[in-house]
């Protein structure tokens, strides 16, 4: 009585499913849409470094904020100037040197209580 083909039941799903292809496959050929998707995923490798090191550094960053991914990109142009200009004085900084400004707060490097600690050595 209630004999039902596995297939007619699959069908509408089938076509809306195809439907819903085609019409993301049509939005995304719009400019507006096109050059969205392209602004909150870059193809330039720096600025899609930038926002990746942005959305890791900082868990509400909203890529999707314009405001937001110019300061990010504002930010990722200071610390290349910065990493530029101290690749010039020779100095280059690496993950364990980072890890010990970190580590020692805003203390200054003379510190009697940071000299004892490290045996003499300032770090």
């Amino acid at each position: 009585m209630f004999e039902m083909d596995l297939g007619e039941s699959m069908k509408p799903l089938l076509v809306a499913t195809i439907i819903g292809i085609a019409a993301g496959t049509v939005a995304m050929q719009s400019p507006v849409v096109s050059g969205f998707v392209d602004d909150i995923y870059p193809g330039d490798p720096a600025r899609r470094e930038a926002l990746n090191l942005c959305a890791f550094a900082d868990p509400n960053f909203n890529r999707l904020d314009r405001a937001a991914r110019d300061a990010c990109y504002q930010h990722a142009l200071a610390t290349l100037a910065s990493t530029e200009q101290s690749m010039l004085t020779g100095h280059i900084p690496n993950q364990v040197d980072l890890a010990r400004e970190a580590g020692r707060g805003s203390s200054p490097r003379n510190d009697v209580r940071i000299l004892q600690q490290s045996d003499g050595f300032a770090r």
